[in-house]
């Protein structure tokens, strides 16, 4: 009956083989029999690197550092996503090894490898395969990378804001810019820099400078910047166009650069008032002229400025429109409309005088605005007493004439008696 340390010995016979097979293993990916040494090596990849949704080739040098194999030789390809084989080839037998083939002697192996659309950027893997009869050769541990890398890191500006919002002459603005990586990988050494040279812009940097860096910005993150900056108290409204250059590395050390329109609206918003000017016309029930003067005291000038009168119970329209087209009014200027009305009988007080401007400001803006004018009417004996109207002399006439009418009755009344006798 065997002994328990002859059992010791058999098992020790068992798993000593066992233990050094599993510490040898990692050391035979490279061979394959006991007359062959096989080795593989990517050799290239064109174009490199790869982009998304391109087709690239690869190029693998197979060597056999040992006897020549007896069987022949399948390379073949495990890929994942994003990778695939383009077409059906996905292995290829390149027939038996030749003993000591390395170097310009080796195998050199060619596939095709579809780059998914929507694969971002990195390096991925490429497991293969070397089959030689019922040996194996694997390589699936990253061995093997593949470059893939976009056309362009993508920088993108998601907004932009102003603060005020109107941007007035004289007076220092804030711009403030969202920058977005849209790349896929982080951005470093981002350069920001308005350039404000051009003697065409009316634009100073204000309490700082006119660029800004971010060191890094991760993929997918978003970060906010500013830029003060002030007007020349001089300027003219309009859309004013600023240059933006950008300059910035991607995590392999690409540099990019573009140049962007920041678009500043300089304007202030119109001022623009209607008033009752003068009217020769004072009281109800009669008919005149009234002129309507629309001011403009803001900083901007204003054009195509429509006029509309609009209906009311207290007049009656005697000129032939209610339309007139007064076009431009300049900063601190004005123009006038003398109209024909007349002011009804039962308007008592204040005359109302409603009307309707229309126009643009200096950058385009459209502008639709209702006033209601109003005007005092006074009664005759108002009037008299401010000394608009003179008071009336003809009671004063008809009782002299009166008077003188009597008296003169009176001598002839007498002359005639006197002749009688």
């Amino acid at each position: 009956m065997p002994q328990i340390g002859d059992k010791m010995k058999f098992k020790s016979l068992i798993l000593i083989p066992l233990l050094l097979t599993i510490i040898t293993l990692p050391f035979l990916s490279a061979y394959s029999g006991p007359s062959t040494q096989v080795k593989a090596t990517l050799v290239s990849q064109t174009p490199d690197p790869v982009e998304p949704g391109q087709i690239v080739t690869i190029k693998f040098k197979i060597e056999n550092s040992g006897k020549e194999s007896t069987q022949d030789a399948i390379i073949a390809l495990d890929l994942k996503y994003p990778l695939s084989v383009y077409g059906n080839e996905t292995q290829k037998n390149i027939g038996k090894l030749r003993a000591s083939s390395s170097g310009s002697d080796a195998e050199i192996v060619e596939f095709k490898i579809k780059v998914d659309e929507r694969a971002v950027e990195g390096d991925a893997p490429i497991d293969l395969n070397i089959k030689i009869g019922d040996a194996a050769v694997s390589y699936t541990n990253q061995e093997f990378l593949l470059n893939i890398q976009t056309q362009n890191a993508i920088l993108e500006i998601s907004s932009i804001t102003f603060e005020p919002e109107n941007v007035r002459p004289g007076e220092p603005v804030e711009i403030s810019m969202r920058l977005k990586n849209s790349a896929d990988t982080a951005l470093k050494n981002i350069k920001l820099k308005l350039s404000l040279s051009d003697a065409s812009l009316p634009f100073a940097p204000y309490q700082s400078s006119s660029e800004r860096l971010v060191s890094v910005l991760p993929k997918d993150y978003q970060h906010t910047i500013s830029f003060k900056i002030i007007t020349d108290p001089k300027t003219t409204a309009g859309l004013y166009k600023v240059p933006l250059n950008i300059s910035y590395f991607d995590e392999h050390g690409q540099s990019y650069s573009s140049s962007e329109i920041i678009a500043v609206s300089v304007g202030d918003a119109p001022a623009v008032r209607p008033l009752i000017k003068k009217s020769t016309v004072l009281q109800s029930n009669q008919a005149g002229k009234l002129t309507i003067e629309v001011a403009n005291p803001g900083t901007m000038d204003i054009k195509y400025l429509e006029l509309y009168l609009l209906p009311s119970p207290d007049y009656n329209l005697v000129s032939t429109s209610d339309y007139f087209y007064i076009g431009k009014v300049d900063s601190d200027d004005t123009q006038s409309e003398e109209i024909d009305i007349y002011i009804n009988k039962d308007v008592e007080n204040v005359l109302h005088f409603p009307v309707k401007l229309k126009y643009h400001d200096a950058n385009g803006n459209a502008f639709d605005q209702q006033f209601d004018l109003t005007m005092n009417i006074y009664s005759s004996s108002e009037l008299k007493r401010f000394g608009v109207i003179q008071s009336s002399n003809a009671w004063f006439y008809i009782i002299l004439f009166i008077i003188f009418g009597i008296g003169g009755y009176y001598l002839y009344q007498r002359n005639n008696n006197k002749k009688s006798k």
